[in-house]
């Protein structure tokens, strides 16, 4: 079941101190799931890929997210967020709270928009970053330091511990980072993977689940999976989904990833899976290399992350991807006012490019989903579900719920 591949030259095996404590932990214990081997590689405190210094988002790193591409990505999701807070009265402070903030674009782009469309309500804002990596918060710090400068209120936690938040939690490719336990269906059922290390490489073993919620998972989805296939599940997302709603006291949850919902995730266009590591922009298939040093990532179930939601009475608005939700928003109109100038305007005809990358259907703009919630709102109508292409899900409880433009 082993996921390598050969190579004429061999890939260093990765962080030399964070390999061999693993091998350690390894040899002491036999053997462990995949999903500590990938908590590891990314968030082991000294030596985890997101946890030392280094370039890791962005053009001299690994990967790309939205808010890398054009500041217009974060001011529309100003636009939206001042739309909440009018939905919700105009509290007299309204939390912001962004969970695993990368170099601090987001929310940098944020502030600018919500400075520049409602001033009122930048003075209103407590901006919650939720951030495990020393070197992350450091960088953003540097990033949002005009922002500390004007007294905005801005603050930085490890952990999700505010309880009776009145506003919007907000991610962004967070949780497709969360480490995941993948999956053999086998004759027996479904089998974890496992990883050892045998012949100076780490290796795949298949064993029976080390937690009864992974068997449970799936049933709960009611899928049939078929013999051979394999996938992954992340139980950590569910837990996250839980916290958030447990410390929303009123307002808003913005969930935006790659991924899909649950009957598309674990359909037979993925039955191998969707584990993917990054390196220097490169897709790399082999997670069990490198390690410490490139990104490893699966896609979301958005199904799971409703449907845990709805436990600690989180509501599903709607589900749309990146285009029509940016649509939505206004993107369009921003285009527009850039397309008379880009014959003749380098600058405009370059910033006109990014922002259609924003939206290219065969990349961000349809592999990336945005899942908004609601707690003790009514019936909200939001500006960023005008526009949504027909998505047939099981997103509610255990009845479908059909979302469409």
């Amino acid at each position: 079941m082993a996921r390598q591949k050969t190579a004429e030259n061999p890939v260093p095996l990765g962080n030399p101190r964070l390999v061999e404590k693993l091998i350690s932990e390894i040899r002491k214990e036999g053997k462990i799931s995949f999903a500590r081997f990938m908590e590891a590689a990314l968030y082991d405190p000294d030596d985890g890929y997101y946890t030392t210094p280094g370039e890791k988002i962005g053009l001299r790193g690994d990967y790309f997210t939205s808010t890398d591409l054009h500041p217009i990505f974060g001011k529309l999701l100003a636009k939206q967020i001042i739309e909440m807070d009018d939905l919700l009265d105009h509290p007299k402070e309204f939390s912001l709270l962004e969970m695993g903030a990368g170099k601090g674009l987001l929310c940098y782009d944020i502030l600018t928009g919500l400075r520049e469309f409602s001033p009122e309500l930048y003075r209103r804002i407590r901006y919650l970053v939720i951030e495990r990596s020393p070197w992350m918060i450091q960088r953003q710090k540097e990033l949002l330091r005009p922002f500390l400068k004007e007294s905005c209120r801005i603050e930085w936690h490890g952990d999700l511990e505010s309880n009776n938040l009145i506003g919007c939690v907000l991610s962004n490719e967070l949780f497709d980072a969360f480490p995941v336990h993948p999956f053999v269906m086998t004759e027996n059922g479904l089998q974890e993977v496992y990883v050892t290390f045998k012949n100076g490489k780490f290796a795949e073993q298949i064993g029976p689940p080390s937690r009864s919620e992974l068997s449970d998972y799936i049933k709960r989805l009611g899928l049939e999976l078929s013999y051979g296939f394999r996938g992954e599940i992340n139980l950590e997302a569910m837990s996250w989904m839980k916290k958030v709603g447990r410390s929303l006291n009123r307002g808003f949850v913005i969930t935006m990833d790659y991924g899909y919902p649950a009957e598309e995730l674990y359909c037979a266009l993925h039955r191998n899976g969707t584990l993917l590591c990054y390196y220097h922009h490169k897709v790399r298939e082999n997670p069990y290399d490198l390690v410490g040093q490139q990104d490893i990532t699966a896609h979301v179930d958005f199904t799971s992350l409703a449907r845990v939601g709805e436990e600690e009475g989180l509501q599903a608005i709607g589900f749309t991807d990146q285009t029509h939700f940016l649509m939505s928003l206004g993107i369009a109109q921003e285009m527009e006012s850039l397309a008379v100038r880009v014959d003749h305007d380098t600058k405009a005809k370059k910033e006109f490019e990014l922002m259609r990358e924003l939206m290219r259907p065969e990349d961000m703009g349809r592999t990336f989903k945005v899942l908004i919630q609601h707690k003790e709102m009514g019936q909200p109508q939001l500006l960023g579900l005008r526009f949504r292409p027909f998505f047939k899900s099981v997103l509610s409880g255990g009845s479908e719920r059909t979302f469409s433009a």
